[in-house]
């Protein structure tokens, strides 16, 4: 499974975003293509190699009939739905120009539906928002990842006129995401790039485990002489294997030590997790400091709803933290059926790792035909194994 890493080392736009994905290998054709499909005023992307600190980067120079037109959301949607797009390079377009439109309303106090400034109606904006999504289609990426978000400090000179630097939009933006100011007093992290990367994207603190199969570097116009202006992509295969039959994916496990915790609210914790998405949720005693007899908890998780599940952990138990740690998972493949066993309709789980298969009806069938039968479990257990496949 593919997955996508940006390593923000200085901000981001969505021409930089852009630029690191064609340097990893997004062809320009293949973008030039869809976008001409949107009929909108006359496009080209021109694309370099230069030097930034000693690093080739790619640097892309979208240019396109002047126009001085403000476009609203809806003027937007219907560019994208009227183009030659798949359905879900528009969805995710779609999703990062809301993200953009309703951060832009917030901190300009205007209804969603009003959002026509410069930064929703620019043609380059549609250029990085759409080529980033044409680019997770055909590298066929589900998630990707990205660090630390970081800007410049200071102010700039915006249409609004002098603004702090990150500016409100970032700022409203980036809200419940890390953050890093960098001593360069500039705008470095634009409302675009903020964008893409917040609707879109999972905030991880390290770089996931894998396969790296290309690495590109993506530069803006910007230069600094003691300070890298790029982002690093990296183009990712996440539990790569040669066994077939294999399911692989990346999941976060999140824990906790806690010593303080009753039966009751480990119940109510328990369900809580799961009810908001928690894949599995574990207790195991352990013997902490102080002499104290007490429990660890682990979670396993989906990368994307970690922080909300570990912030929930937090609300539900009252522990003081919690550790997390992106984890590669390998999981046989599997499906039910319902199969005939000791004259009762069974659910039966088959399941296959490589060329090795199994199966195991569900316990709680087993147990129904042992109260049936009024004997022991592990007596229809016993019957089950050593009777073989059951036949339908």
């Amino acid at each position: 499974m593919k997955h996508l890493y940006f390593d923000l080392l200085s901000g981001a736009s969505g021409d930089m975003l852009l630029a690191s994905l064609i340097d990893i290998g997004f062809p320009v054709e293949y973008l030039t293509r869809r976008l001409e499909s949107l009929k909108i005023e006359n496009i080209t992307i021109g694309v370099t190699k230069v030097e930034r600190n000693g690093m080739r980067c790619t640097l892309i120079n979208p240019e396109s009939e002047p126009s001085h037109d403000y476009r609203h959301f809806t003027d937007i949607m219907k560019i994208l739905k009227g183009g030659d797009l798949e359905g879900s390079i528009v969805e995710r377009a779609e999703k990062v120009f809301t993200h953009l439109a309703k951060a832009e309303a917030q901190v300009h106090n205007i209804p969603f539906e009003k959002v026509h400034f410069h930064e929703i109606g620019a043609v380059d904006t549609i250029i990085d928002i759409v080529g980033f999504c044409c680019a997770l289609e055909y590298f066929q990426i589900d998630t990707f990842f990205y660090s630390t978000l970081t800007d410049g400090t200071g102010t700039i000179n915006a249409a609004h006129g002098i603004m702090p630097v990150p500016v409100p939009a970032v700022a409203a933006l980036i809200r419940g995401k890390r953050f890093k100011s960098l001593h360069v007093e500039t705008e470095l992290l634009t409302p675009t790039g903020a964008a893409i990367l917040t609707a879109l994207g999972t905030q991880v603190l390290s770089i996931p485990e894998g396969v790296v199969e290309s690495i590109g570097y993506g530069c803006g116009t910007k230069q600094f002489d003691e300070h890298p202006n790029y982002i690093r992509t990296l183009l990712i295969e996440i539990g790569k294997t040669d066994v077939t039959n294999v399911t692989n994916d990346l999941i976060t496990v999140i824990e906790s030590d806690m010593d303080h915790i009753s039966g009751e609210i480990m119940g109510y914790a328990t369900r809580v997790l799961f009810e908001n998405g928690a894949l599995d949720v574990v207790w195991i005693p352990v013997f902490m400091k102080k002499n104290r007899p007490g429990y660890r908890v682990s979670v396993i998780s989906k990368v994307e709803r970690s922080k909300s599940l570990a912030e929930l952990l937090i609300k539900t138990t009252r522990t003081l933290g919690v550790r997390i740690e992106n984890k590669q998972r390998i999981i046989a493949q599997r499906h039910s059926s319902e199969v005939q066993f000791s004259g009762s309709l069974c659910n039966e789980k088959q399941c296959s790792i490589g060329e090795y298969t199994f199966s195991k009806l569900e316990f709680d069938d087993l147990e129904r035909i042992a109260k049936q039968n009024n004997v022991p479990a592990m007596d229809i257990v016993e019957r089950y194994l050593r009777s073989g496949k059951p036949i339908e």
